[in-house]
């Protein structure tokens, strides 16, 4: 069963920013606590507010630290006796609904509370001696709590304390009575269920050992839960048993939800193991290019004269206690986030006069390794660079390619938008000399009757020397009609060439 403790308050006092010292108000209910800790007096001096309804705590202890407390929520636990709130002076409010206080410890739980000279508003509802008392207990508490102003949600009244002191005599005499017939009806209570827990146990051991002769003949028996229901009576015993119950529910689901929760993965001890497995591989010889993290690198040895430059592209946010960094003179390896980058340099370098640096702003992570012989590896830098320049050539080429073909169409659409212009009102074919067919570059157009003529590909016209004129673009093709007599007027057409006309453009 779960206890009071530090870490609990701590929880629960998120609405003060975790700080307990200064606590005013806590809420610990439906916790199945079944103490009050000393923790929480000596930790929160300061508490006015404290709700511990719906537990199982069967005494009140540890509240004397709590001298500026104001209410007490106490309601529907195992209290048999109201005490320890001799230090509680300025208690005004006590809850006590559904608790076991009965007539054996009326007496003494009235007298702790009548010496509490602030408590104006008390709750006890639901006790055995509040239920089988209700003629005498009202009065009882009235008189015997004189500063009390509300008993059980209801005020109190002039009238109601003048009946209550005249009926006082007599309630006291059967309130002894009524102690004294509770304290044996709880020793009678006691043995007999005494007996029934022995008699239980032996039931219980009797149907264990039939079940296990049972079992080595092979025989089967199902458990048989139907005598775990018989006991519904409401007792502190049957609560404590029902809050376990529910406890070792609870953990269970709260051991099932952390077994589903992904595993805290501890990254600096992750680090450490793959550092110590990757040096111990490169010093039993086992060296091999590898990129275990995917990380995009570039070496650059034209930037910074006679040196290697390695640029990696690692997070920007990565912590660097995650970064290792191992350069010899013919390769460099590189744990990050235990994940090996390992490459062949492309010359060898100067390991001790190497360095690496994190960018400040994109936090790539940059080796700077001299050359120990400059020259080295010249030939493929000269080779390199040579590419390099040939394809940004052929780059500006294709890009100017591309500039002149936009132009070309520019220029193609503006004809064609001025040939509209250009066109005779007659609607009838452009007849041109020099007749060229469509497969050779000549272009299609039609007559007013919808028939398909060829145009001359020679310049139109001289007329509009300051636009450039050029035909329509092509319509869709009509099929002709049949019969031989039209098309043969149409070739007859065609052949009546205006020899005036100027070339085509195109």
């Amino acid at each position: 069963m779960p206890h009071i403790t530090r870490a609990l308050i701590r929880k629960r006092a998120e609405h003060n920013e975790g700080i307990i010292t200064s606590l005013e108000e806590i809420s610990l209910h439906q916790e199945e606590l079944e103490s009050i800790s000393e923790v929480l007096g000596t930790t929160c001096r300061k508490l006015k507010i404290l709700y511990l309804q719906n537990n199982i705590i069967g005494k009140m202890e540890n509240l004397h630290h709590m001298k500026e407390l104001e209410y007490l929520n106490l309601a529907l636990n195992n209290i048999d006796l109201i005490q320890g709130l001799d230090r509680c002076e300025f208690l005004n409010k006590l809850d006590m609904t559904v608790n076991f206080v009965d007539f054996d410890h009326l007496e003494s739980s009235i007298t702790c509370l009548s010496k509490r000279p602030h408590l104006s508003d008390l709750y006890m509802m639901g006790n055995p001696c509040q239920m089988d008392w209700e003629d005498g207990f009202e009065h009882y508490c009235i008189h015997r709590i004189p500063q009390l102003q509300c008993l059980d949600g209801k005020d109190i009244t002039k009238s109601m304390r003048i009946v209550a002191a005249q009926h006082f005599p007599r309630l006291e005499a059967e309130l002894k009575e009524k102690a004294i017939a509770c304290k044996e009806k709880k020793a009678r209570e006691a043995i007999v269920k005494r007996e029934a827990a022995l008699e239980k146990a032996a039931k219980r051991e009797a149907k264990l050992q039939a079940k296990l002769e049972l079992e080595k003949e092979g025989v089967v028996i199902e458990d048989d839960d139907s005598e775990s229901e018989d006991e519904t009576e409401h007792t502190p015993e049957n609560r404590v048993e029902m809050y376990k119950e529910i406890a070792e529910e609870k953990a269970e689901k709260e051991a099932r939800e952390k077994e589903r929760e992904p595993k805290k993965r501890d990254y600096e001890l992750e680090q450490l193991a793959a550092i110590e497995r990757t040096r111990k591989n490169e010093e039993e010889g086992k060296i091999r290019q590898c990129n275990e993290g995917k990380w995009v690198f570039n070496f650059d040895e034209t930037s910074k004269k006679a040196h290697v430059i390695l640029d990696i592209s690692i997070p920007k946010f990565l912590d660097s206690s995650l970064v290792d960094v191992d350069i010899h003179p013919n390769y460099v390896s590189v744990v990050i986030k235990s994940k090996v980058l390992r490459l062949n340099l492309p010359a060898e370098v100067d390991s001790s006069n190497s360095t690496a640096a994190r960018s400040k702003t994109t936090g790539h992570l940059v080796l700077s390794m001299p050359k120990i012989h400059p020259d080295e590896n010249s030939l493929s830098m000269r080779v390199n660079a040579r590419d390099k320049i040939k394809a940004q050539e052929e780059k500006k080429k294709n890009e100017e390619l591309k500039m002149k073909q936009r132009d070309l169409q520019k220029i193609s659409g503006q004809m064609q938008a001025e040939a509209f212009k250009a066109r005779k009102p007659t609607g009838g074919s452009v007849k041109l000399k020099g007749l060229v067919p469509v497969r050779k570059g000549g272009i299609a157009s039609t007559d007013q009757s919808g028939s398909m003529k060829v145009v001359s590909s020679k310049v139109l016209s001289s007329n509009t020397s300051t636009s450039s004129a050029v035909l329509p673009p092509v319509p869709p093709t009509s099929v002709p009609k049949e019969g031989g007599a039209q098309d043969h007027e149409e070739e007859g057409e065609e052949e009546d060439i205006d020899e005036n006309e100027p070339p085509p453009l195109f």
